[in-house]
């Protein structure tokens, strides 16, 4: 896929649209990930293993950060969730993505990741040019 940029350099309001498309970007790409990363959650529901199935009712996605990363969107795993065999928090959503002496690793995120992180470069390399060419 070819994407071209094209500006019309007779527009009177070239420049300001030019100053307004970091913002504009910023936005597009949030919308993107955001979107994303429930399609992230719902594979890596699927990728988990299941045992009482609290981990995989723990995946979720997060959002805020602080200062400058205040549009952060996070995925993750653990907490918020009983296990009923312990009647402990979840919390082991790192030892069973990456493994242990005990079990071997079952890597349930990264493979959710792995998936759609094509789509998502697809996506915003895409709206950026639309952006630039509104």
């Amino acid at each position: 896929m070819t994407n071209i940029i094209k500006f019309d350099l007779t527009d009177p309001n070239l420049k300001s649209k030019i100053a307004e498309l970091p913002e504009k970007m910023a936005d597009y790409a949030e919308e993107v990930l955001l979107n994303q990363a429930h399609l992230i959650v719902g594979l890596a529901q699927v990728y988990c293993p299941v045992d009482t199935g609290s981990l995989r009712d723990s995946i979720r996605v997060e959002r805020g950060g602080k200062q400058k990363y205040w549009r952060e969107i996070r995925v993750r795993a653990g907490g918020y969730i009983t296990n009923p065999n312990t009647g402990k928090l979840v919390n082991y959503a790192l030892y069973v993505h990456e493994g242990t002496r005990h079990m071997s690793a079952q890597p349930f995120l990264a493979q959710a990741i792995n998936e759609v992180k094509p789509t998502i470069e697809q996506m915003i390399t895409a709206g950026v040019v639309a952006k630039i060419n509104e």
